[in-house]
């Protein structure tokens, strides 16, 4: 079942309806994502707030089909050549990204970003990272359907929520 959670950005620039479904590339390397999360990322092609520093990833950005100046995996990519020439540590942040989506990205106050657990151990859990350490991660929620229902409820924490709203 579909749920209608795009009404709790009325400060988000919205536009509804992707066009096209997730790229057979993206979905090579993230075969399953929550059902919650899928519904949601189903329901818009863009969702960022007006002054564009906190957005959501859309199919488009999954796809690689955006002209933003942030790719969805932005941060990987950053760590990737933070780690240049160390295939180890290279290795470790690839498995990292292997296992956690990059949902909601921010510059707002530095760079951060939301992510959801795709991997056994974290399957569905939403975590919250930011620079310089991008995967050092905190718990966030259990779901992305409790994420957003403690959004709703004005129940996550301050540091998190002023990100959102």
């Amino acid at each position: 079942m579909r749920q209608d959670y795009l009404h709790l950005f009325p400060n988000y620039i919205a536009k509804t309806a992707p066009t096209a479904g997730l790229s057979e590339q993206f979905l090579n390397r993230y075969p399953r994502l929550p059902a919650e999360y899928l519904d949601f990322l189903e329901s818009f092609s863009l969702l960022s707030n007006k002054s564009d520093t906190t957005w959501f990833n859309s199919i488009n950005d999954f796809n690689e089909e955006s002209e933003g100046e942030f790719r969805w995996d932005e941060f990987e990519r950053q760590s990737m050549e933070a780690f240049e020439g160390d295939v180890s540590a290279q290795r470790l942040v690839g498995d990292f990204w292997d296992r956690h989506i990059p949902i909601i990205l921010s510059v707002e106050e530095g760079y951060s970003y939301f992510c959801i657990g795709v991997g056994e151990d974290n399957w569905g859990k939403v975590y919250f990272g930011e620079e310089p350490e991008y995967e050092e991660v905190e718990w966030v929620s259990d779901s992305f359907l409790m994420f957003m229902e403690a959004l709703l409820e004005d129940k996550l924490a301050e540091k998190y929520r002023r990100l959102l709203i």
